[in-house]
């Protein structure tokens, strides 16, 4: 076996292991919590549905 083809064989188990790392952070128990509240961010009131008063722009937009 050349170091070539070994190279390329390493190059593949690895990325097959970042592959699987990301997976598991992806679908892990940890990050359930994170994406369902992610989820209802479109559910949620805003500012303006709660009745109180917009804020004024920090960055210098005119409003």
């Amino acid at each position: 076996m050349d170091w070539t083809n070994f190279a390329r064989s390493m190059f593949t188990v690895l990325c097959f292991a970042s592959f699987i790392v990301i997976l598991l952070g992806a679908y892990g128990k940890k990050s359930k919590q994170r994406y369902e509240e992610a989820a209802m961010l479109p559910f949620m009131d805003d500012e303006h549905a709660s009745g109180q008063a917009p804020e004024r722009a920090s960055n210098g937009a005119k409003q």
